[in-house]
């Protein structure tokens, strides 16, 4: 299936995420534009150590 669920919640999540940093920048709420582009990655990185931790395939293939 090309466009799974996870695939449009994705799109969409990052749709929201650049569209609420775009409005705070434009009315000129800094600090929510900082925290954003500091706590998404940090979110993404930590989402991404959790799924090689608790991905059966991964710990398969060591």
């Amino acid at each position: 299936m090309l466009f799974g669920p996870s695939v449009i919640i994705a799109g969409g999540s990052f749709i929201a995420v650049a569209l609420l940093d775009r409005i705070a920048d434009n009315f000129g709420i800094t600090w929510l534009g900082v925290a954003l582009k500091l706590a998404v990655p940090l979110a993404a990185m930590a989402l991404a150590v959790y799924f090689l931790e608790t991905n059966a395939l991964v710990r398969w293939l060591r």
